[in-house]
């Protein structure tokens, strides 16, 4: 997992390091999000879940008891999979804990991705004792969803590759405009 989110760290990083702050918050159309906010929105949802992770590694988290967990947790992961995977099946309004900021951000903005990134990292971590067993966490957004912690992982670094390609299109759009003032 830490290798795919340094990949995943590098793309932002090398794709988007270059633009301007004015491009960085440059958005194609009205309901669509800006690079800037793609990547706010990341270290939202993210940082959501390191929360639960720090009360897992406390022992302050628990799930109430179910006999039927494992069925919940593989029903929840199918739910969500058409909305995180890469290829985009779905387009989904995000909860609004989630929502990213209408604010214009500065070029800083991938300054604290590399630093949520490294958060991310540490938390994976310093959860290793616990996915050694089966351990489930709650999907923090404002439904009933509960994901094995291992899938969980899978699902925050799947959820900013597709981010990343969200983003990414942005930046196409920026290019094409470009080329078409040139």
């Amino acid at each position: 997992w830490e290798k795919e989110i340094d990949q995943t760290t590098e793309k932002f990083v090398g794709r988007f390091s270059i633009l301007s702050a004015s491009q960085l918050n440059y958005k194609p159309g009205q309901h669509a999000w800006s690079i800037a906010q793609n990547i706010h929105h990341l270290i939202r949802l993210n940082s959501s879940y390191f929360l639960i992770f720090d009360e897992i590694k406390t022992g302050k988290y628990v799930l109430p008891p179910s006999e039927s967990i494992d069925q919940l947790a593989k029903k929840s992961l199918k739910i969500l999979h058409p909305y995180i995977s890469r290829d985009r099946p779905k387009k989904a309004n995000t909860w609004s804990i989630w929502q990213p900021s209408h604010e214009n951000f500065d070029t800083s903005i991938l300054n604290d991705f590399v630093h949520h990134q490294s958060s991310f990292k540490i938390h994976i971590m310093e959860l290793r004792e616990f996915l050694e067993k089966p351990t489930y966490i709650k999907y923090p957004g404002e439904t009933e969803l509960v994901f094995r912690l291992e899938e969980c992982i899978d699902y925050l670094i799947e959820h900013e590759n597709r981010h990343w390609l969200q983003a990414n299109e942005v930046v196409n759009h920026i290019d094409l405009q470009n080329k078409s003032r040139g």
